[in-house]
């Protein structure tokens, strides 16, 4: 029964109605991607996604609202599959590149144009644009050419683009496997960009993945931009092969460049000074900013190109979003060491660029408000570090929930001594959870809610704090919703991260585990511990599948469990993945295949899958190129012939994820469906 005027009624957990439906989900499932800054008109534009269009990425004009391009267009790249960066602005001028052909377009904004083709490269695909600030016709990216598609033969470089007059794409940098981050510097006499090789990969804060970050002098001559050695020849200014990492360069003018560095342990910023007369290089001196090393990381993982966590505010300082227990925190970063912590209420915020002087534009999110676009000004010099946050959003709609705080449930973080793995020794264990909410309803009397487990993707990723309707979806319901940030998490030091090296499949199953222990015992008695379901997509997807088929009765903890684009055969995905992340498993199991073919049997689901016994809901994207449909089909396959329950819904036109409204709305109702059936809720 629900409530009434004299208070919340009482029902079963799991069984609440709620205003929170899979179509208002999908309605507002528009997001915003990514923010771009003229730099000479201080204009601000933002990448949306639109799930009601297929989701495709439209770039819309702050100031008025418009659309930069129709609805045959899409500003979105699949370089490194999971793209980021597709766009950027220089006076009026946008250049982005085409989904749908990989080729990049300019539009002048003033005049409203129509695209106009900048490359004709077939096969190949562009991000991450640098324009020149004194020849802005001379643009350098990625191009990144699937020529020959298998993932060794992809070939990345950095090329420069000539926008009057579309001439070849002109190869700069090479021989490298990936390259990110290009920028110039104030003046353009300087080139800097991160580049990483196999086996690296380019996150923060890992003990295997270590992107660099180079610089190079450039000259222009006959309206070719090229490189200068006699100048300054390409010099790695920080990071190392597999054991320095130095992310995100940044100039504050023409010589100085900021980023962060985890040789600490912890991303912390760094800078880097490139002193030059006319004609030759005098020296390159690179410190940290702080004498004593913090431990925070003041850089998130680069999943996605284009990633920021700080901007230039004036000569000196920079604003950086730092994260700290799971959450943001705003700083402002002197050159000369200095440090003051900024008061702020988002929990999460990225995509930060500079506007003006010591005005900053983000993409923030609060604990009980969806991702908005906000510009941050520290610009009273009667108090120059208390923030004005003023959303940008077209309607608003974002900054502002249209769901009451009585229904919203806030995020409890939890940090917890849990033992490790084969072992009594008590290691840190992050938690967040979310309690069932709902005014209109109230548990039954000794009754504990049913859970629901959520795993992260990547594994070397983040669950964050700030407001997921989704979970909200389920919260409002009666369900108590645990996000476990397992060993192996970011942002929480190189220490936690290198837990999960070696042990992907046993280290996150063992700390899943242990959250379900630890809450349903008479300590805290939060949950039913025989009413947990586990779900994640990709990796996520795949540690639910790995716990799922466990023979050992000590980790059968899950009455059920749902797996998004989860691996299900960890040979398979280093042989039909992408280049971007080939490599990514050997480290993470501890091997190569060839080496160790057992451990990959034995940490591959699709192996142990006569082991799982309670149902399972395997959702899966036709198109994935990262795990590809064979994986769910497989895996289905050996449950149904041992005898267990699966089932699984394909979705025609998805990848990696879901970007459609429709799937967003079935995909939803489904899971929750099948919890229901499977706990016996109806």
């Amino acid at each position: 029964m629900s409530g009434t005027s004299q208070g919340p009624g009482a029902a079963p957990y799991g069984t609440w109605n709620s205003p929170i439906s899979s179509l208002m989900i999908a309605k507002m499932s528009v997001s915003t991607e990514d923010v771009l800054v003229d730099p000479v008109t201080s204009a601000v534009y933002y990448i949306e996604k639109r799930p009601e269009e297929g989701g495709r990425n439209v770039i819309v004009a702050h100031a008025d609202g418009f659309d930069v391009f129709g609805g045959d267009w899409n500003a979105r790249t699949a370089v490194q599959e999971y793209g980021g960066a597709p766009a950027t602005v220089y006076d009026n001028i946008i250049l982005f590149s085409n989904f749908d052909d990989g080729q990049v377009y300019k539009v002048d904004v003033v005049r409203r144009s129509a695209p106009i083709p900048m490359t004709s490269k077939d096969n190949c695909r562009f991000a991450d644009f640098a324009i020149h600030p004194q020849n802005p016709n001379l643009v350098v990216c990625i191009m990144e050419d699937h020529t020959k598609p298998g993932p060794e033969n992809v070939v990345n470089s950095l090329v420069c683009l000539n926008t009057l007059t579309l001439e070849e794409p002109t190869t700069l940098i090479s021989g490298s496997d990936f390259y990110s981050s290009t920028s110039f510097s104030t003046d353009g006499t300087l080139l800097t960009w991160t580049e990483w090789a196999h086996p690296d990969m380019p996150w923060d804060g890992s003990a295997w993945t270590r992107e660099q970050v180079f610089v190079a002098a450039v000259d222009i001559n006959e309206a070719r931009l090229q490189l200068a050695p006699n100048r300054l020849p390409r010099l790695r200014v920080a990071g190392k092969p597999s054991a320095i990492s130095a992310v995100q360069p940044t100039w504050f003018n023409a010589h100085t460049l900021m980023f962060s560095c985890d040789i600490s342990g912890y991303h912390n910023p760094w800078v880097s000074t490139v002193n030059m007369d006319a004609k030759t290089v005098c020296t390159v001196e690179t410190q940290a900013v702080f004498a004593d090393p913090l431990m925070l990381d003041f850089a998130d993982p680069s999943w996605w190109l284009g990633g920021s966590n700080f901007a230039v505010l004036d000569d000196a300082n920079a604003l950086f979003a730092a994260s700290k227990d799971g959450r943001t925190v705003l700083y402002v970063v002197c050159t000369d060491g200095n440090l003051w912590e900024i008061p702020s209420p988002f929990a999460h915020i990225v995509r930060m660029r500079r506007v003006a002087h010591r005005t900053v534009v983000f993409i923030g999110s609060k604990v009980d408000k969806g991702p908005a676009l906000v510009l941050c000004s520290l610009t009273d010099p009667a108090n120059p570090f208390t923030p004005i946050f003023t959303p940008l959003d077209k309607d608003d709609g974002s900054f502002d929930s249209p769901l009451s705080d009585s229904l919203i449930s806030h995020p409890v973080p939890m940090s917890v001594l849990v033992p490790a793995d084969k072992s009594s020794e008590l290691s840190p264990l992050h938690l967040v959870y979310y309690p069932p909410k709902n005014p209109l309803y109230k548990g039954l009397p000794l009754e504990r809610p049913p859970a629901i487990v959520n795993v992260h993707g990547g594994p070397t990723s983040l669950e964050r704090q700030n407001l997921n309707l989704e979970k909200q979806f389920f919260t409002s319901r009666g369900w108590l919703w645990i996000d476990v940030n397992y060993s192996g998490s970011s942002n929480y030091g190189r220490g936690y991260i290198d837990r999960l090296r070696g042990n992907w499949g046993v280290s996150d199953v063992h700390d899943c585990v242990q959250a379900v222990l630890h809450l349903s015992s008479s300590d805290h008695s939060l949950i039913d511990r025989k009413r947990v379901v586990i779900r994640g997509g990709s990796a996520g997807g795949y540690t639910t599948l790995v716990a799922l088929s466990q023979s050992d009765t000590n980790l059968q903890v899950f009455a059920a469990g749902a797996s998004s684009y989860g691996i299900s055969d960890l040979r398979k995905l280093t042989e039909l993945t992408h280049k971007f992340q080939s490599w990514y498993a050997q480290t993470l199991v501890g091997g190569a295949y060839q080496d160790i073919p057992e451990v990959y049997r034995a940490r591959s689901p699709v192996f142990h899958a006569h082991n799982i016994k309670v149902p399972l809901l395997i959702l899966q994207g036709e198109e994935d190129p990262i795990v590809p449909l064979v994986q769910a089909q497989d895996m289905i396959r050996v449950i149904k012939e041992g005898g267990g329950t699966a089932e699984c819904v394909v979705f025609g036109g998805e990848g990696h994820g879901w970007r459609k409204a429709e799937t967003i709305r079935k995909a939803l109702d489904l899971e929750l469906n099948f919890y229901e059936r499977a706990l016996h809720l109806l």
